[in-house]
């Protein structure tokens, strides 16, 4: 069945965020699962701190795929690729619409971040075709490679 995300707790009451998968490996005859994703500190601070979500209430989709986009919910000791899990997410229809201040919000968690090089097509996509463009362009999204890259020319100057 096909639920909306939900921010929760696992069993350890760590916060968490639920979310409805296909099955990974292409298509297959399998039914969407439950699954459950801790959060970073950082991703437990905008969740938490900043958009004040309560235990079991829906979480919007666009603020879902930036958490998993920034590297803000995994699993303990797994390697998570997040353009594959974000392109698995299912999302009932209607459900949760973020406020403006959401969007703010995840656009500010978003420019302070750090993505994968790999995952810069799907969060631009992402930005552009949301209202994330709204509050940032493309320009502002950061890859771990651009940040190397500029400590490289730091370390050169010296």
């Amino acid at each position: 069945m096909i639920d909306h995300p939900r921010f929760t707790r696992t069993d350890g009451d760590e916060p968490a965020l639920e979310v409805t998968t296909e099955p990974s490996g292409g298509y297959n005859f399998s039914e969407p699962t439950r699954e459950t994703y801790v959060l970073s500190t950082r991703a437990i601070g905008l969740v938490v701190d900043e958009l004040d979500y309560s235990e079991r209430e829906e979480v919007a989709p666009v603020t879902t795929k930036i958490l998993f986009l920034t590297g803000g919910a995994y699993v303990p000791d797994e390697t998570l690729d997040v353009v594959e899990t974000v392109q698995r997410l299912r999302f009932p229809d209607g459900g949760k619409h973020p406020t403006d201040a959401e969007v703010e919000r995840v656009a500010a968690h978003l420019k302070r971040a750090e993505i994968e090089q790999g995952a810069r097509w799907i969060v631009e996509k992402l930005v552009e075709n949301g209202r994330l463009a709204d509050v940032m362009g493309v320009d502002e999204i950061r890859t771990q490679r651009e940040r190397m890259n500029g400590l490289r020319g730091i370390a050169k100057d010296l």
